[in-house]
């Protein structure tokens, strides 16, 4: 049995299959976890979610940006964004079952059997795992209610950008989902949130950083596994961090981490992206 963590697939269905044969999986004996951004922008996110639902007992997910804006256009809280190329899903006799599906879905997933924590963008640097793992509860919490989609209309906006500075509970919630989906940078000193730079660390003037480089983060004893900065081009590999988005919708590659021992295996993208 093998447990797999792929990077962001964001309507790559094509790739996908190419990388599940690339590594043998197999859903009777393996596990296969997605960082988030299962659709969106690539050319058949309905594909990829009819092939997540059809294996269900082998294959979970964390929520991305763009999974949780699909649940809002879903949800008529906004319109769809042709470039998200989702109309297929929402015209779906399936979009019930998927909307469903990632209601369900965290925003993180602890793995304490391989010290492993899933997330699509990043952990908070100021807070410990148990401090953010409560709060992810209370985001899933909130998608299981019955006004999961009230709580999604809440979610929208960069402020505020530091805990500290969140005043009511859609505040706080709208950090929460804005590290776990959107984060990149943060504020060298007060690790406030930044999100107007999105292109490589050593783009940023200071006194931004990359949220795993801030000398005030504090120490996790697990891996953080993370997918959305595909312009890291999966280059930040070590204990601490694992970045899995390789850009597959941009026309890169797709990667899976085997986290029995850590190894990477990628495809090329072979999806048609026109």
């Amino acid at each position: 049995m093998a447990h797999y963590v792929i990077g962001d697939v964001q309507g790559c269905f094509q790739s996908l299959v190419a990388l599940t044969a690339h590594i043998e999986f197999d859903p009777k004996r393996d596990r296969i976890t997605l960082a988030g951004d299962l659709i969106g922008r690539g050319p058949q996110s309905l594909q990829v979610m009819e092939w997540v639902l059809e294996h269900t007992d082998s294959v979970d997910a964390v929520l991305g940006n763009h999974d949780l804006h699909f649940l809002a256009v879903a949800a008529g809280l906004k319109p769809i964004k042709p470039k998200d190329r989702t109309e297929t899903l929402l015209q779906s006799p399936k979009r019930d079952r998927i909307v469903d599906w990632f209601r369900h879905c965290p925003l993180s997933i602890d793995l304490p059997e391989h010290r492993a924590l899933v997330v699509h963008a990043g952990v908070w640097p100021g807070w410990d795992r148990t401090t953010w793992m409560a709060g992810m509860q209370t985001i899933q919490d909130r998608l299981l209610s019955t006004n999961w989609a009230h709580h999604l209309s809440e979610m929208y906006g960069n402020e505020p950008a530091h805990p500290d500075d969140a005043h009511t509970e859609a505040d706080s919630a709208r950090f929460l989902i804005n590290a776990a989906t959107r984060m990149r940078f943060v504020d060298r000193h007060s690790l406030a949130l930044e999100f107007s730079h999105k292109e490589t660390p050593d783009s940023a003037p200071e006194p931004l950083v990359p949220w795993m480089d801030s000398e005030r983060r504090v120490a996790l004893d697990r891996q953080v596994i993370f997918g959305h900065w595909a312009m890291l081009r999966g280059q930040r590999q070590d204990t601490r961090v694992c970045a899995l988005d390789t850009g597959c919708v941009y026309g890169d590659r797709l990667t899976a981490l085997r986290l029995d021992d850590r190894a990477l295996l990628s495809v090329e993208a072979v999806d048609d992206h026109r």
